[in-house]
């Protein structure tokens, strides 16, 4: 029936207008304005700026354990500190014997060695990146 559609669409007419007046106040309002470009801006970097841990390998060959992870936002600076493998839900943490940071093109590529363990149950690797303090599973 023609009267349903157009009963259909003036609701919907009449919210779009009521968005653009209130969009077109924001607008207006200097303050507001700003405080919305602060946000949106202090979102998005703070967005770019996290770093995530990707892991790429895990082994415990030779002696050691090693677990490789990458990270997409590296930027040119990356410094890992305080690395530690919590091998089980049991807690105990090992120091990283070694890591090693390569950044070719913006990505990080890290190489985390540990002493020789052989129990794992769901191992995880907490560790600061430029500072900041994340954590990460162990792919197995």
């Amino acid at each position: 029936c023609s009267r349903c559609s157009i009963a259909s669409i003036q609701p919907a007419t009449v919210i779009v207008v009521q968005v653009q007046e209130i969009l077109r106040n924001l607008v207006s309002n200097t303050t507001v304005m700003k405080s919305l470009i602060i946000l949106f801006l202090s979102m998005a970097l703070s967005l770019s700026v996290y770093a995530k841990p990707l892991c790429q390998g895990f082994n415990n060959y030779d002696g050691k354990v090693t677990i490789v992870f990458i990270d997409d936002k590296a930027g040119g600076q990356y410094a890992v500190t305080e690395v530690k493998l919590i091998p089980s839900w049991k807690g105990q943490q090992y120091k990283a014997t070694s890591v090693d940071v390569s950044i070719n093109k913006g990505v990080a590529t890290v190489t985390l060695t540990f002493d020789h363990l052989t129990q794992f149950s769901n191992p995880k690797v907490e560790l600061k990146i430029n500072g900041k303090k994340t954590s990460f599973k162990v792919c197995q």
